[in-house]
């Protein structure tokens, strides 16, 4: 369904009764991406899974940072009055969540931080982030599939995970991912931070994931006090996607 916001209208899939659950999506993907989890969790959750400014349904594409997203996000929940919710993002969606957290500290019962980092893009990241902005406005969308697809999955993801992660990239809106793009070569680094979260915490990696290192994940968890760190078997950076009966193992056995 479609809820209007002051950002426009964003696209969500709001399934299941219980404590609310709210999953944040991928670069470039939408929250189809959901899809192994999102019958799982609504036997027991109130599942609610947006797509991002411009990606999916939600339009129009405007340009945001990771603050303006928790803003939307925030007003997303108060239209389903919804007061609090467990936060679950991959990747962007963990940027998103540190975002979130920062802003609505009251509203996250539990986080879980999956695939992502807590500091910001290097030099060098940025630079890869112009190129790709750049290679989009010249040729478009049609040029991420190939450039991120070994980046995003293991060598040996099964080809049914494969042809779904490229059908979601190729219906990406340009101007979205630019924004997103820009959005996350430009996000605050929340590095200094990670001591300062009291929520109960659940980090997430894929042991083959080629963007976040396992070694990386973990240091994050160990700087944040009590947290759970988990590493999903047989996964590169779509976690729950390549491996969903561990994914949702642990989602299970963390959420409450």
């Amino acid at each position: 369904m479609e809820i209007e916001i002051t950002s426009g209208k964003l696209n969500v899939l709001d399934q299941g009764k219980g404590p609310a659950v709210l999953l944040i999506h991928a670069f470039p993907l939408h929250h189809e991406m959901w899809g192994p989890q999102i019958p799982v969790l609504s036997t027991r959750f109130r599942v609610i899974a947006p797509d991002l400014r411009g990606f999916g349904q939600s339009h129009p594409p405007s340009p945001w940072t990771m603050e303006e997203m928790a803003d939307d996000l925030n007003a997303l929940l108060d239209r389903l009055n919804v007061d609090t919710c467990s936060l679950a993002g991959v990747s962007i969606g963990g940027y998103i969540g540190f975002a979130f957290w920062s802003r609505y500290p009251k509203r996250v019962r539990q986080l879980v931080l999956c695939n992502t980092r807590a500091r910001a893009d290097n030099e060098m990241e940025k630079k890869g982030r112009n190129e790709m902005i750049a290679a989009i406005q010249q040729n478009g969308v049609s040029i991420l599939p190939d450039r991120m697809l070994p980046r995003l999955l293991r060598p040996d993801a099964p080809q049914e995970v494969v042809g779904k992660v490229r059908t979601m990239i190729e219906a990406a809106d340009a101007s979205a991912a630019i924004h997103a793009l820009t959005a996350m070569r430009d996000r605050l680094d929340f590095s200094a931070a990670l001591h300062r979260i009291q929520t109960p915490t659940m980090v997430v990696a894929g042991e083959n994931d080629a963007i976040i290192r396992v070694e990386e994940a973990r240091s994050m968890a160990d700087a944040i006090s009590g947290s759970r760190f988990v590493q999903i078997p047989d996964s590169g950076h779509l976690s729950n996607l390549e491996n969903p009966e561990e994914f949702n193992r642990a989602l299970l056995g963390f959420l409450n």
